[in-house]
Formats: structure tokens, C-alpha cells, sequence
């Protein structure tokens, strides 16, 4: 590699090398905080450029030689084949890594060899893939912020590369580097394009915001990478709710649009379950009924579950209403709580199965917001036992399905429940048993021949899937229909953003039990994980972060008419509060001088007004003049009555200021740069300064310590002068 020093280049083409090189660098940091690179370009790219960084500073000239380039390419390319077909795996698995790996493989060879506009055009091209390939792999705020930095360099970038090759044309004399006009135009080219750049994004952020806003949010079809959720699919091998639980990544945001205590423990309903092969839950439907798509806003829920019975046709319904920010992740299932009745959200088909699950038939992956309106009213303990035991066929067929039991499992649940002579009481029974057992989410690696069994009799702990299969499988085993239900649990509520936050290691599994009349009634035989973990320094800091970045997904990545409706509704209430309150100022500033009026009327007519007036004025004058009536006092009191007594050095000095301040008024100052003596010779008339030079002297010696002065002489010399009379 050369190390030559390069030529002394002009400031334009300096600046213009430094831009594109940061230019080059956003777009691979906006790429790199995806996520989506490997951790190899993940490190030799930083260095390279680290390495870039450091020769710049050093004025180095470009480090590879065309010939270099051409070679190194050549080779890269079978490299590339083996990237793409060995490490990669093939098409189509390979393409992407192994032609993101060449797309920066490019990027660092001309980093380290352009010379030419050529080059420059190159690494400009690849500056603007990255930026795009960022779009494209994530729509977090991270990417706004890497955005906003691109394009503040961008712009710095071409406007000085035509100012390089505007001056390079008219073959203008080069502006030297480190000059002081070469700093001056790198500022003015930093500060013009910060300026541009700024300007750009506060207009076309008030464009966004107003335009109207007819398909999908704001780079809504972008989030490629869903969060794998297992356990959120119609078939759930036992256990795979499991392997979520330890994963803190954030999947739903849901804030109430009444009270956040309306929402407390309310369960986040996904997919219901209705088969068991012993390890393996599954759901009999394949197939979901249409309920409305074409980005149909509104949705109505049909009623669910039919509720025929008289002592429930009366129930009074609970509705509460909150809406749901999902995050991007791999299932199509829409998440509500206990009964929902309504759904508004856009979605291009909507569906709901035979079990209450609700489906987004086409999803896109991407962050997506909906409001739901649900029923939380649940049928009270007498009504359901009460409900009649017999069962229509299409119930027993469906929920109570068992594959070969342990018949160990069988006696332990008719032993927990015999007692009772009601399905209901029956299944609390069951649930406060299971309740004793311990919860933990480390579980025997190699698979269970009977999982069900090992965790009645063996470990008697386990994980939320483990309790609420156990409950269906004994419930079953009693003739009582049950089925398996999973989703979330309530969440963590962020008061900062008023939003309850959940997250992958809140997924949850309970049961729900079937009730003739009454539908199914949610029962949850897990008890609480006594390792939660509490709250520390962090968890305050994270809450304003969430906040932000639920605003930046409902407010910007799901932008839409609605939210353009709410914002106008919002502004036009802002004004209409703004009017009537300069209304209510109005009014208080009249009822305000009508009073201050009255009380001055009834002041003036008083006795005691013309005392108090001048008590205060005294004492407003005592406390801004304060100082100087002092300072005139004391020495008023040592000229008048000490007789003979020397003074101290801070009593000379109180008598020179007054000797000053007679002279200042005949129209003699002392200027800022005098020393006493100075001024005192600078006096014209003798019959002046002498006194003055006298007191001068006598004040010096005060001031310094050598000897301290008498009063009365100190007197006659400042009567002397203020009976002098300068001549006109």
C-alpha cells in the first residue's frame, strides 16, 4: 500500500472526501442497528472504515491502486459463489446475506482506492442501497434518527461535490485546506447544508402529517422480520409456550381508552386449542368465517359466546374499550380480551373460527394498530351451577376428545371433584389443586413419554402449559367440555405512556370451560411465578423509551385517516379551549380593574393613607439608597463630632469619597485610569489643589497604614474646597 502524502488539495474537494466517507458510514450504521448483518461484516466493516477514518486525518492518499481493485474483485467473485451456494445454503436462503456480504465488500474497496468522480458516483450509490436496504429490514425510530443524519450529509455531499467540480471546470484557484478561508467555507458548507436538510424534513414532516392518508401507515409493508412467536399456531406441541417466556421482546401495546383499571388482569385472548394427542394440542377448524375485509373500518363481532339461558339474558353487559399496537411478529392471530364485540382497524379480511378466535386473513407483518370494544361480564357462580350437565353432540365429539390416559390421572381427578355435584364447582376444585403445585419454567430436556402424568406425579411443577392442559385433560376425563386458550397476560403498565406493555415472556395458557346456556367461562389453574422480576433504576428509563416508540409506531408507522381525524379533532379543540380562555381572561382582567377601582376609591377616602404612603416611600428609598445614605451619615458624624480623634483607613476612605464627590459636582471627576495623586495635580487652580493634594496625601497614609490622620484637619481641608468657586 502507498503512504505517500497527497498533493495540498483544495478545502471543497477535502470536505467533499470527509462527507461522502460519513455518508457511507450512516448507511452502514442505519443497516447495522437492524440487526440484519452477520456478525463478520459486522466487524470488518466498522474497522476498515476506523482505519479510513484515521488516514484522512493524516492527509493520506487513496491506499489501493486500480490494478489492486480490479484483483481483489476478480477474486471476491468465486468467493462469492461459495458464499452463496455453501455458506448461504442456495437459493433462495443464500441470496440476500451473500449479496449484502459483496455489496460491502465493494463499499470498503472504494473507500480505500476512489479518485475519480467515477468512484465517488459509485460510493454514492452504494451509500443510498444501504439507506434502503435499512427502510427495508426495520420501521423503528432508530432508523428515523439514522435517516435524518443521511440526509443532512447527503445534502452537505452534492452541494459541495458541484461546488468541486464547478471550481474544477472554471479551473479556479483551489481555496488551500487549514487556511482561514478554507475553514470559513467548510463552516458555511456544513451550516447551508444542516440548514437545507432541517428545512426539508420540517416540511415534508407537516406534508405528512396533512395529506390526506388513504392506504396503509407510514412504510407499513416494511417490517420483514416478525418476531418467531411459537406456540401461536393451530398445532402447539406442549411445552413450546415455554420457550417464549424467557424472551423480554416487546409484542403488544394496549392502552384503555376509559381507565387504565379497567384492563387490570385481563388476559390477551389468541388462539383457542380443542385436540390433544397426548403431547400436541391442535384445533379442529381449518377455516374462518369472513366478518368484513376491503380495509373495512368497522367491525361488528358476532355474539360470542350464545348466551340462551333466561338467567343470563338479563346479564348487564361490562363493555370496556382499549386499543392494540401489535408489534411485528409471525402469527395472524388478532389478540382481544375476554368477549370482543366490535373490532376497528384496518384490515384487508377479517375472519373468526367456530372458537371464538379471531383472524387476520391476510396479514402483512408490519406494526398494526385496532381498537376493540369487549364484554368482560361474566355469568355469576350460582347461574353456571345451575347449567344443566347434558351436552349436544357436536361438544362431546369436540371437547371431550382424550387420547389413552394414565389411568392414575383419571382417579386423581375424580377424587378432587367427587365432592361436588356441579360442573362449576368442579372445575374451581380442580383449579385450586393445581394451584399447589410450584411453577418454574426449567423443564427436562429429552421428551416426556407421558407428559401429562410426569408433571401430576413426578415434578409437580412446571410452566403455565403444563397446569391448563392438566386441568383440560382431568376436566375431560369427567365429562366436563374444555379447551385450551393462548395469549398473554395483562402486561406491565408504563404510566409514562399510559399503555400497559407485553411481551413475549407474558404469553400465557389457560382453560376454558363450556357451560350449557353460558358459553365458555375462562379458568386459570397456574399459579403466580414467584421469580418475576421487580422493578429497578432501569425500568423508569425504559418507560420513557417505550413511550416514545409507541408514539413513533401509532403515530407515524400507522398513520392513517383516522389518526388524521383524531389530530384535527385535537387541534380544533386546542383552539376552541384557546378562544374561550382568552374569553375567561378577558372577563378576569375586567373584574380584576373593577375591583383594583373600588379598593383605590376606598384607600384614598381613608385617614391613615397619606402616613402609610410616606412610611413606604421612606422605606423604598432606604432600601435603594441605602448605601449612600449611610455612607453620608457616617461621615457627616465624623466630621461634626469626633474632634481630634485619628481615623481608621476605612474612615479615611468614607471622607476621600466625599472630597470626590464635592469636586464631581463643581465639575471635576476623577477619570477611571487617575490615581489620587494624579488627579489631585490635575486640578487647574492652586487654591483647589493644594487642599486636595493635602487631603490626598493625609487619606494615602490612612489607607496604607503609616500614619492615621485627625479628623478635624481632614475637616478643614474638605470645607476649604467646597467653599472654593471655580472661575467661569
Amino acid at each position: 500500500m502507498a503512504t505517500a502524502i497527497l498533493p495540498q488539495k483544495s478545502a471543497v474537494h477535502r470536505y467533499f472526501e470527509v462527507s461522502l466517507f460519513c455518508l457511507v458510514t450512516v448507511g452502514f450504521l442505519s443497516v447495522a442497528s437492524t440487526g440484519g448483518l452477520d456478525p463478520v461484516t459486522t466487524v470488518i466493516v466498522p474497522l476498515a472504515l476506523i482505519i479510513k477514518a484515521l488516514r484522512y486525518r493524516r492527509h493520506r492518499e487513496p491506499e489501493l491502486s486500480p490494478e489492486t481493485v480490479r484483483t481483489l474483485t476478480l477474486l471476491y467473485f468465486p468467493f462469492y459463489a461459495i458464499d452463496f451456494f455453501l455458506l448461504g445454503g442456495g437459493w433462495p436462503d443464500g441470496l440476500i446475506p451473500a449479496t449484502t456480504r459483496l455489496v460491502f465488500f465493494i463499499a470498503t474497496v472504494k473507500i480505500f482506492s476512489a479518485r475519480s468522480n467515477r468512484d465517488y458516483f459509485w460510493l454514492t450509490l452504494i451509500a443510498f442501497l444501504e439507506i434502503l436496504a435499512a427502510a427495508t429490514l426495520t420501521v423503528d425510530l432508530v432508523f428515523l434518527i439514522f435517516f435524518s443524519f443521511f440526509l443532512i450529509v447527503g445534502v452537505s455531499t452534492f452541494v459541495s461535490f458541484e461546488i468541486k467540480r464547478g471550481m474544477e471546470r472554471a479551473q479556479s484557484a483551489p481555496v488551500p485546506v487549514g487556511t482561514p478561508l478554507g475553514r470559513r467555507l467548510e463552516r458555511s458548507l456544513l451550516t447551508t447544508s444542516t440548514v437545507v436538510a432541517v428545512s426539508t424534513l420540517v416540511l415534508s414532516t407537516f406534508f405528512f402529517f396533512l395529506l390526506p392518508r388513504v392506504t396503509a401507515g407510514y412504510m407499513g409493508s416494511y417490517g420483514l422480520q416478525p418476531e418467531q412467536i411459537s406456540g401461536f399456531s393451530t398445532e402447539v406441541t406442549l411445552g413450546e409456550i415455554g420457550t417464549i417466556k424467557r424472551n423480554p421482546a416487546v409484542v403488544l401495546r394496549v392502552r384503555s381508552e376509559d381507565s387504565p383499571r379497567l384492563l387490570q388482569g385481563l388476559k390477551w385472548r389468541g388462539i383457542s386449542l380443542s385436540q390433544f394427542d397426548g403431547h400436541r394440542w391442535t384445533t379442529h377448524t381449518r377455516s374462518a368465517r369472513l366478518i368484513g375485509g376491503g380495509f373495512t373500518e368497522y367491525f361488528d363481532i358476532p355474539p360470542f359466546p350464545f348466551r340462551d339461558s333466561p338467567a343470563l339474558a338479563a346479564l348487564a353487559p361490562r363493555p370496556v374499550r382499549y386499543r392494540v399496537m401489535v408489534e411485528p411478529i409471525s402469527t395472524n392471530a388478532v389478540f382481544a380480551a375476554a368477549v370482543p364485540t366490535q373490532v376497528h382497524g384496518r384490515f384487508r379480511a377479517l375472519g373468526q373460527d367456530d372458537m371464538g378466535t379471531l383472524w387476520n386473513l391476510r396479514p402483512s407483518y408490519s406494526v398494526q394498530g385496532y381498537d376493540v370494544t369487549s364484554d368482560l361480564s361474566r355469568p355469576p357462580a350460582d347461574a353456571l351451577r345451575a347449567a344443566p350437565i347434558d351436552f349436544d353432540e357436536d361438544i362431546q365429539r369436540l371437547y371431550l376428545q382424550l387420547p389413552e390416559v394414565d389411568p392414575r390421572v383419571v382417579e386423581l381427578a375424580r377424587q378432587q371433584t367427587e365432592a361436588f355435584d356441579n360442573n362449576y364447582d368442579k372445575a374451581a376444585a380442580l383449579e385450586r389443586f393445581l394451584r399447589t403445585f410450584g411453577y418454574t419454567l426449567d423443564l427436562p430436556a429429552e421428551p416426556e413419554d407421558d407428559p401429562i402424568a410426569s408433571f401430576l406425579f413426578v415434578r409437580r411443577r412446571g410452566h403455565c402449559e403444563y397446569f391448563a392442559a392438566a386441568m383440560a385433560v382431568m376436566l375431560r376425563t369427567q365429562g366436563i367440555p374444555s379447551r385450551l386458550v393462548n395469549g398473554f397476560l395483562t402486561g406491565e403498565y408504563n404510566d409514562v405512556g399510559e399503555n400497559y406493555i407485553v411481551r413475549a415472556s407474558d404469553a400465557h395458557t389457560w382453560v376454558e370451560v363450556y357451560f350449557p346456556g353460558a358459553g365458555w367461562v375462562e379458568f386459570d389453574p397456574t399459579p403466580p411465578d414467584p421469580n418475576a422480576p421487580g422493578r429497578t433504576w432501569w425500568t423508569r428509563i425504559s418507560y420513557y423509551l417505550d413511550a416514545v416508540d409507541l408514539w413513533w409506531n401509532e403515530w407515524i408507522i400507522d398513520y392513517d385517516i383516522v389518526h388524521q381525524r383524531l389530530l384535527a379533532e385535537d387541534v380544533r379543540g386546542t383552539l376552541s379551549q384557546s378562544w374561550r380562555a382568552r374569553r375567561w381572561l378577558r372577563q378576569q382582567r375586567r373584574d380584576a380593574t373593577r375591583r383594583l377601582n373600588a379598593t383605590l376609591d376606598a384607600v384614598m377616602d381613608s385617614p391613615f393613607t397619606l402616613p402609610i404612603v410616606l412610611l413606604l416611600a421612606v422605606g423604598v428609598v432606604a432600601m435603594v439608597r441605602g448605601r449612600e445614605l449611610y455612607a453620608w451619615g457616617r461621615s457627616f458624624w465624623l466630621l461634626r463630632g469626633n474632634g481630634g480623634r485619628r481615623l481608621t483607613a476605612g474612615e479615611a476612605t468614607l471622607l476621600y469619597e466625599r472630597l470626590l464627590s464635592t469636586l464631581r459636582r463643581k465639575g471635576f471627576p476623577r477619570a477611571p485610569a487617575q490615581t489620587p495623586l494624579e488627579f489631585a495635580d490635575s486640578l487647574p487652580a492652586a487654591e483647589v489643589s493644594a487642599p486636595v493634594a493635602e487631603f490626598t496625601r493625609l487619606y494615602n497614609q490612612a489607607r496604607f497604614g503609616e500614619q492615621a490622620p485627625e479628623t478635624a484637619r481632614l475637616g478643614e481641608l474638605l470645607r476649604a474646597v467646597r467653599a472654593w468657586r471655580p472661575r467661569a
